[in-house]
């Protein structure tokens, strides 16, 4: 979300005319434009006044900067600020009234977006539940649930889904598109990675391949779908008959414990993954960059569950059943024979 994007929304939240997910946006990049070169310090005044001055601060910041502006201290700024910002709510409130009612008959897009290391959970308009993974996208437009329920989803997510016959719930992605009425599933289409893939826990999903929308797959529950983006790892024997569709049975670790699942509950579930293929997931889980020195350890296979443990803590239980060394500067991680 830009700046100029954030400023909007801002503004029709501070008018009252956010929608849930509007509001949820919001909050979602809070953090990426607070005020965070000065350190706030009760002398300055209510916190939640400062937080109010944002939308000063970054139209301040988005606006061409005018010759001969005169320079305050930062506690002078912050004054300023909260005395223009109550001098004129109500001549904002007015001037935007009229542009909101016009804004509100566009299908604006509405963004959720998760960072590395970083997972989310939203609530969507009709009650449908969403847990967004790290490094991960989900864009709804603001009339979401009027007339249609459809979503654009980069990276990963588990919906569970609320059942409207009249409106079905349709999954869009760069490989393939989803359509649901009531059920729970997790997608996975990270663009860097070989294969992308839905899994079902309940239910039942169709879905049609950007490749081949004549097709259509229907999933059951317990069934995984795997698109397969690199030809080399395409299997001639799958259940389809499309070339690049492999369907198979997701992988139960424990009596209720999935693997494709478990990231929703914060535990990282291995099985039988070469260290190659781990290293993307590491890389999100922990914001941490893996560099191999070694052809021979990236073909290491791992199993293992993880809980709130430390990528140091995950590597060295790694470390116990293969032969490896690491070194981590910062962020960057190398791992050598």
């Amino acid at each position: 979300m830009s700046r100029n994007e954030f400023i909007q929304l801002f503004e029709k939240y501070k008018s009252g005319n956010c929608s849930p997910e509007e509001k949820e946006s919001l909050d979602n990049f809070k953090d990426d434009y607070k005020l965070d070169d000065y350190e706030w310090t009760p002398e300055m005044g209510n916190k939640t006044q400062i937080q109010e001055t944002l939308y000063i601060r970054l139209k301040q910041e988005t606006t061409p900067e005018k010759e001969h502006v005169r320079k305050f201290n930062p506690i002078m700024r912050w004054i300023s600020a909260a005395a223009i910002l109550i001098l004129t709510s109500t001549s904002i409130a007015l001037f935007y009234h009229h542009n909101i009612q016009v804004s509100n008959q566009e299908r604006l897009l509405v963004r959720f977006e998760t960072r590395k290391g970083q997972k989310k959970q939203i609530t969507l308009s009709d009650g449908t539940v969403v847990w967004l993974n790290s490094l991960s996208s989900l864009t709804i437009t603001n009339d979401f649930n009027n007339k249609t329920r459809e979503v654009n989803l980069i990276g990963e997510a588990y919906f569970d889904v609320t059942h409207k016959e009249d409106k079905p719930f349709k999954v869009h992605t760069a490989d393939f598109n989803i359509n649901v009425l009531g059920t729970a599933f997790n997608v996975k289409v990270y663009p860097n990675e070989k294969t992308s893939e839905t899994t079902l826990i309940r239910g039942l999903i169709s879905m049609q391949t950007e490749t081949d929308k004549k097709n259509t797959i229907t999933v059951k529950p317990s069934q995984k779908v795997v698109f397969v983006k690199n030809e080399d790892l395409k299997s001639r024997n799958n259940e389809t008959g499309i070339q690049n569709i492999i369907i198979k049975n997701y992988q139960e670790v424990r009596d209720t414990t999935i693997v494709e699942t478990a990231w929703t509950k914060n535990n990282l579930e291995i099985f039988d993954q070469k260290f190659i293929d781990l290293k993307s997931v590491l890389e999100r889980w922990f914001d941490v960059q893996i560099i191999f020195k070694s052809e021979e350890v990236k073909n290491y296979k791992f199993t293992g569950t993880f809980a709130n443990e430390s990528i140091i803590e995950v590597l060295n239980s790694l470390k116990r059943t293969g032969n490896f060394n690491y070194e981590m500067k910062e962020k960057t991680i190398t791992i050598s024979k």
